[in-house]
């Protein structure tokens, strides 16, 4: 998150679903139950695009990007989805693009403004405001950028074994581990959602094989099992692909004596 934005940014809110607050308006954070806003948000706030190789649109901001390139590229809804959108994040009814050309060429011949309610905002306020949005929902601009195609299909080969759990999934098998309803869980926000469920893996995963370790009828041939109390760090989009050198150095002398 750029520096400007953090001055204001307040990452207690998204600990009790708070909406985070940007020029007068006030960004509320996207609900578990809302899938189709959920959608429309990894659509179009987490779409990478540093990754393009296209000096034209590296250049132009993110809206432009949006509006112009993804539309343009899939052939959707992107400018209907954004605004959609920006109402239920901002709860304003009054969502508008303004297109203004210019003398200019390329994707400066216009620039583009965004009036939601009485407040008007530039390219780069958009900018700002996905940062907050991506935060407030437990991603990260950071992640989104570091897409890299190569690597993506690296990463996939490495989970090929692995069952990748949908929400669905995620969902029911929070209530069944916690003993809740579904009802309980329905207005929780993306944030709370992933860090929660992250928390009752883990603690699940320490209670069932720390005896064991303990015990010594398991080892662990790298890493260790994590404490249920612990700092909660984000992980890197491809930290799974990348060897710690100690681990390593470790195996290869063990193998080798």
């Amino acid at each position: 998150m750029n520096e400007q934005v953090k001055k204001n940014y307040k990452p207690e809110n998204n600990i009790f679903g708070l909406p985070q607050e940007f020029k007068g308006l006030k960004l509320y954070p996207i609900l578990l139950k809302d899938l189709h806003y959920q959608e429309i948000f990894y659509k179009i706030f987490a779409r990478p695009k540093n990754y393009l190789t296209n000096i034209e649109i590296l250049k132009a901001s993110y809206l432009k990007f949006i509006i112009y390139v993804l539309s343009s590229v899939e052939g959707g809804d992107e400018f209907d989805d954004l605004v959609s959108l920006l109402k239920y994040i901002t709860k304003q009814e009054e969502v508008e693009l303004l297109i203004k050309q210019n003398n200019a060429k390329g994707f400066d011949s216009f620039d583009v403004r965004i009036k939601i309610g009485d407040i008007i905002l530039n390219e780069t306020d958009f900018d700002d405001i996905r940062e907050i949005v991506l935060e407030q929902n437990n991603m990260s601009i950071e992640y989104v950028e570091a897409y890299n195609p190569e690597l993506e299909e690296h990463l996939k080969f490495l989970n090929r074994g692995s069952s990748d759990l949908d929400l669905q999934d995620q969902i029911f098998t929070l209530c069944a581990i916690m003993k809740i309803p579904l009802s309980e869980v329905v207005n929780y926000t993306l944030f709370q959602f992933n860090n929660l469920f992250e928390r009752i893996l883990t603690l699940k995963e320490y209670d069932l094989y720390k005896p064991l370790l303990v015990s010594g009828q398991i080892t662990l041939k790298s890493g260790e099992i994590k404490h249920y109390l612990y700092h909660s760090r984000r992980n890197g989009r491809y930290d799974a692909l990348f060897v710690d050198p100690e681990d390593f150095m470790k195996k290869n002398q063990e193998a080798f004596g």
